[in-house]
């Protein structure tokens, strides 16, 4: 019998989530497109890897239909591992990338809610918060903003993996310990996120262990535990950042000519107070709406901050809310480091989050979390009020998303082929081409495949993904032939000729557009064959990361059955 009413609230409770996820998402149940910043990028990415796929190629590495089928390696940049989702649920259910994008975000949303309702109920063991701290994050305007007007996938999914990751800590520093590996889950989700979320996280996690580091040297288990969640993670996250360093340390890319942020833009992008406690949605580019019309909401909302205000009405000490009082002053913290009144223009080294609003997630979390608990904690009914409370933020959440500009710029932008049009300007299918080779001249793309001492002697081709086939019998001249992809370390390429004998080639970057170029001491004739292939270091790095994620899911599975 028990087990009959467990299968009950445990079914009740998957509908409830599924159903909260699909009203978050409301806005997209429709045919209609959404412009936000990115949409255009993403959606991209999900085509590639859908073509990819249907191609036969995994693991894709090169975007090939991108820079008229030149190939980009955004997944050596920038990280893809979940997009293989929407990925697949276009191919097995042939459907548009938008409804799959549209269907993508609903799924993020309903793990986003099962991640932040599991790590509330773990921490303060009363359902009624962990409902009600689901509810703010999922429906939170930071959140908000980035699914409908940023279009901010990577973060997005962030939202999933950092509070697993904050769990994670709180049970070695706070608990039994025996759950340390959430803080592996943790950190194995935002490197297949969002670097820029992965980075904001981890001085985080040192201001944790440095207002705990009392408890870390007196009790030796908890340090040791730390110590293996750390090297697990390293393994774990070596899978994406031993590829993308070994792209770096053999080439330069635009990303690294481009000028770095100056201490004054980012106090430029900052919020002022009122874009901070403001809870509508806004649609734009600007950040700070005091200073231009079209800015974006950019804040939290006051709700959130209100709430985890009233903490001053209750009696609490710190010894015994330390995890509650350090989520406070470093949720403030952050919160006051996306305003003005923070001094960036003295902080060089954290231009790096690009913009101050990104640090939003992290009072976002813990104002959730704790906000949730303080409102539990002020009544006597409290299971009544938290229902009505929770009623309450459906139906406000309700109004806000009706509120949403579905295309703030329709001037420009009707159609999904608008989206992806170059010549439009808007969201380019390769974003700012960050990853392209500093001298790749992105609107002056080199078409061709010839011989560069015969530069107007064209030599015809086929081409199917990243790999280039051609016949090539010119004797007369050096072995010099510039192949029309982009060049990243990978590329292999050989020779067939008549008697079938195979000759490798040697591939390196031609340094006047950044192309694979073909070279060779000796005069050969012959089918040539240009593909991409994993890297050594390619290969070293998965295997290693997926190996760690092996050992992880047997710790999970391991402990899980021990608790049953």
């Amino acid at each position: 019998m028990k087990n009959k009413e467990k299968i009950y609230e445990y079914v009740k409770f998957i509908i409830l989530a599924i159903l909260i996820s699909v009203f978050a998402c409301q806005r997209y149940l429709n045919n209609m497109m959404i412009y936000t910043h990115d949409l255009g990028y993403h959606l991209n990415r999900i085509m590639q890897i859908s073509n990819g796929l249907k191609n036969g190629v995994f693991p894709i590495l090169i975007h090939s239909g991108l820079l008229h089928n030149l190939g980009y390696a955004n997944p050596l940049f920038y990280p893809e591992l979940f997009l293989y989702i929407p990925a697949i649920i276009m191919n097995i259910l042939s459907l548009h990338v938008l409804t799959a994008y549209k269907v993508f975000l609903i799924i993020i949303t309903f793990f986003t809610f099962l991640s932040m309702y599991y790590v509330t109920k773990r921490i303060f063991e009363k359902k009624e918060i962990a409902y009600l701290s689901s509810f703010l994050y999922i429906f939170s305007l930071y959140r908000i903003t980035d699914i409908y007007v940023r279009g901010a996938l990577g973060e997005l999914l962030a939202f999933i993996f950092v509070p697993l990751l904050i769990y994670g800590l709180y049970n070695v520093i706070f608990e039994d310990s025996k759950k340390w590996y959430f803080i592996c889950f943790g950190f194995w989700g935002l490197i297949n996120s969002h670097i820029l979320t992965f980075a904001i996280v981890i001085p985080v996690i040192i201001l944790i262990c440095l207002f705990n580091i009392d408890i870390l040297f007196k009790n030796k288990k908890i340090f040791a535990k730390l110590i293996i969640a750390a090297i697990l993670s390293v393994l774990l996250c070596v899978g994406f950042v031993g590829p993308m360093l070994e792209q770096k340390s053999v080439g330069k890319y635009k990303v690294d000519d481009h000028e770095v942020d100056s201490p004054e833009a980012l106090f430029e992008r900052a919020n002022s107070l009122s874009m901070t406690f403001s809870s509508s949605v806004k649609s734009g580019y600007a950040v700070d709406s005091s200073v231009r019309d079209d800015g974006l909401s950019s804040g939290i909302g006051g709700m959130l901050i209100v709430l985890a205000a009233l903490v001053f009405l209750r009696k609490m000490n710190y010894k015994e809310n330390r995890f509650e009082t350090q989520g406070l002053i470093i949720g403030f913290l952050m919160l006051i480091m996306t305003t003005k009144i923070f001094p960036w223009k003295h902080f060089q080294f954290l231009t790096i989050v690009q913009f101050p609003y990104r640090l939003n997630l992290i009072p976002t979390l813990f104002f959730s979390l704790i906000g949730a608990k303080n409102f539990y904690e002020l009544f006597e009914n409290k299971k009544d009020a938290c229902t009505i409370f929770g009623i309450f933020i459906v139906i406000l959440s309700g109004i806000t998303l009706s509120n949403i500009t579905l295309n703030f710029n329709p001037a420009i932008y009707q159609t999904f082929e608008d989206l992806v049009d170059i010549s439009k300007g808007i969201n380019r299918e390769v974003g700012n081409g960050e990853y392209l080779p500093y001298n790749v001249d992105e609107n002056n793309l080199d078409l061709e495949l010839y011989n560069i001492n015969d530069e107007d002697n064209k030599i015809e081709f086929t081409r199917n993904s990243s790999k280039v086939e051609f016949e090539y019998n010119q004797n007369d001249n050096e072995f010099e032939i510039n192949v029309p992809l982009i060049y990243y370390k990978g590329y292999i390429a050989n020779i067939k000729d008549n008697n079938g004998n195979t000759t490798k080639l040697e591939v390196i970057q031609n340094k006047e557009n950044g192309e694979v170029l073909l070279k060779s001491d000796k005069n050969l004739s012959g089918i040539v064959t240009v593909e991409y292939k994993m890297t050594i270091v390619q290969k070293i790095c998965y295997f290693v990361s997926i190996i760690a994620f092996m050992v992880l899911i047997y710790i999970w599975f391991k402990d899980k059955n021990r608790a049953d």
